[in-house]
């Protein structure tokens, strides 16, 4: 019977994953996704005065929607340059938004701080996902409301990323659950388990986009963590062994004829209020 990592290989995933996530500038990554945490903060009806908390916000996307909708926002991540390009884009808008770093598996809060908690592609890579979820709700008031969006498996990004993975420095820790499994409703359903009611989710797409499949290729491997620390501890031919079929996987779901990329990605919105 397969097992649960032990708690301190988690905290050696939370320990390699912050130090990828670092890597790069993923905030250019992350700023093609703001329809999505604005689609998100309208499905879920954030109110003016409201109390949000964005988990795993990165460089704020979630944070700043619910903050023009007059939400008073706190947003939390565990790289502070990515919370720092969301304090910055902040202020640039005119908008108040908290800023703390935090660890989405140990939430710095007490119970119930929250009317809605949100995260958008961001607590789907928690390594421990039963913790992650357990503050998710525990942050949320009675009654509040939890909204999230995930990659689903049929994703360009979750194809992309088992792809990556094959050149992957490190092998996978025995129990680990992948985080594309937040993309699921079945998985979800099991994280959140009884501490939510009228859970309901709905596939989205959004899209990717560049000039061609090979200079998405090239942006990711400057600017995304995780591929960024996957290229760069590749020699040369491995490095060029990744790009074309990274490329080539791409291209499977490229929509564009003229040899641009407008790529769909799918993903999973959810939205479930906390058991009162």
């Amino acid at each position: 019977m397969e097992t649960n990592p032990a708690p301190e290989e988690f905290a050696l995933m939370t320990q390699r994953a912050r130090a990828m996530w670092a890597l790069g500038d993923f905030a250019r990554a992350g700023a093609e996704q703001v329809i999505v945490a604005e689609l998100l903060c309208r499905a879920i009806d954030i109110h003016p005065g409201e109390r949000v908390l964005d988990v795993a916000a990165g460089s704020g996307n979630a944070a700043l929607a619910a903050a023009r909708r007059g939400a008073r926002v706190t947003a939390t991540d565990f790289v502070p340059q990515l919370l720092h390009v969301a304090a910055r884009r902040a202020a640039v808008e005119g908008l108040v938004v908290e800023i703390e770093e935090a660890d989405a598996q140990a939430l710095p809060f007490p119970d119930g701080t929250f009317d809605v908690v949100l995260s958008t592609f961001g607590v789907m890579f928690a390594p421990d996902q039963a913790r992650a979820a357990s503050e998710l709700v525990r942050v949320c008031r009675p009654a509040g409301r939890i909204g999230l969006t995930a990659w689903t498996p049929r994703s360009v990004m979750a194809s992309s990323q088992a792809t990556a993975g094959r050149f992957a420095p490190f092998p996978p820790i025995r129990g680990a659950r992948s985080p594309i499994e937040w993309g699921t409703e079945a998985h979800v359903r099991e994280l959140l388990g009884s501490g939510v009611t009228d859970l309901n989710t709905q596939v989205l797409t959004t899209e990717m986009c560049a000039a061609s499949p090979a200079a998405r290729v090239e942006f990711n491997r400057t600017y995304v963590g995780p591929t960024k620390a996957i290229f760069d501890r590749l020699d040369p031919t491995g490095q060029q062994a990744l790009a074309n079929e990274l490329a080539d996987c791409l291209q499977k779901y490229n929509r564009a004829t003229d040899g641009t990329l407008i790529a769909p990605a799918e993903y999973l919105q959810i939205m479930a209020t906390k058991a009162a």
